[in-house]
């Protein structure tokens, strides 16, 4: 099943209230909508994306769930390896460090560098940040794939 891609509604995004320099980015998953709206900024070479806390993000104890700062780590890594490898692409491993926490309201933004592709393999880490504090590092493996003709 093709799965329509969509952008943030001008609600989501003053819901989100990102930065100035922040995009929503063409989400082209249920999973990624639903747990959105994310957002891009280009900065030189590299890039960033954030997203703000909201209810739907918390855990049990009132702070951003470890899930979705996972699930979060995999759109940043994801975005780095599309700079050095064609898509598809899938994840084949992320690990990541809880380092802090975050609440509701905070804005969450995320970068990563990834590796030259070898032997179809691209490494890639990550840092996790609310306002110049880290509170996650994640490293990851991605595979290419090739498309059957």
């Amino acid at each position: 099943m093709k799965t329509e891609a969509r952008r943030a509604t001008l609600e989501m995004i003053a819901a989100a209230n990102p930065p100035e320099g922040y995009s929503s980015i063409l989400s082209t998953s249920p999973f990624g909508w639903e747990n959105g709206p994310i957002f891009n900024r280009v900065d030189g070479d590299g890039f960033k994306r954030g997203f703000r806390i909201a209810p739907k993000h918390l855990n049990a104890g009132g702070v951003l769930h470890g899930g979705m700062v996972m699930t979060f780590a995999d759109i940043v890594l994801a975005q780095a390896v599309s700079k050095v490898a064609e898509p598809p692409f899938v994840t084949i491993r992320l690990t990541s460090d809880f380092i802090g926490i975050a609440v509701e309201g905070d804005w969450v933004e995320g970068t990563a560098t990834a590796e030259a592709p070898k032997d179809g393999i691209v490494a890639v880490q990550g840092i996790i940040e609310v306002g110049g504090r880290v509170i996650a590092s994640a490293q990851g493996l991605f595979k290419t794939l090739r498309r059957s003709v």
